[in-house]
């Protein structure tokens, strides 16, 4: 299902949103070589344990958590480019964002190489509802579209996918205190990602969105015609 609870919209979907006009196929495998090593780095960060779990209580170590990363900028680069797109979809589209200011620069570091601007950074946070509710750290975790709001006295976009929140700075100054200083990763090799029971509350809308959406997915199951084998 896609779902944006703020708007009231859900659609049945199976495979996301297909925007055919939006990138060509070489800028479409450029980005898609920015997110498919980026997924890779989020699946391997998801198997660092957080905490405890038993049945369904949990118990998390807030902190933050040592990881490395070979090519820092290219993580970079996806985030800007999910937020890219997520700037050049129709006005009609439920999930577009509006930081018209960044689209250029965005365009320029995602597609053209260009250096990664000083006001733009990033910092992950670990979705502690995904780490709570999910047993296995192979398995498929939802995403969530970007917002846009301030945080920590800067403004920032954020959105989640396998199994953490990517926050990205988008304003002129020093790095928000809104991560510890050392989960900035513009620029390091040596990072670190962020561990807060504030995660909770970011992602309160995805415990909304399976309770308004049961009925909708339990008949999309039930319209599911699994291929038989042959000889069945």
């Amino acid at each position: 299902m896609l779902v944006f609870n703020e708007k009231g919209y859900k659609a049945q979907s199976t495979t996301g949103r297909y925007e055919p006009d939006l990138l060509c196929s070489k800028c479409d495998g450029t980005l898609g070589g920015y997110e498919e090593s980026a997924l890779l780095l989020l699946k391997g960060l998801r198997q660092v344990a957080i905490g405890t779990k038993n049945g369904t209580e949990s118990v998390i170590n807030s902190g933050v958590y040592p990881f490395r990363v070979q090519r820092v900028d290219d993580f970079i680069r996806f985030a800007c480019g999910i937020l890219w797109k997520y700037m050049s979809v129709s006005d009609e589209n439920p999930s577009k964002i509006t930081m018209d200011a960044y689209r250029d620069a965005f365009e320029q570091v995602c597609f053209h190489g260009a250096p990664i601007p000083t006001d733009i950074d990033v910092f992950l946070e670990r979705d502690v509802f995904s780490a709570t509710a999910y047993d296995d750290p192979h398995g498929v975790f939802y995403y969530t579209t970007p917002s846009v709001n301030v945080r920590g006295g800067r403004r920032m976009a954020w959105f989640s996918v396998g199994g953490f929140i990517i926050y990205i700075q988008v304003d002129a100054g020093e790095p928000s205190n809104f991560a510890p200083s050392k989960c900035w990763m513009r620029g390091r090799k040596k990072c670190f990602f962020n561990v807060d029971m504030r995660a909770l509350r970011t992602n309160i809308g995805i415990i909304q969105s399976m309770a308004e959406t049961k009925d909708d997915l339990a008949r999309l199951n039930r319209k599911i015609v699994f291929p038989s084998r042959a000889g069945d």
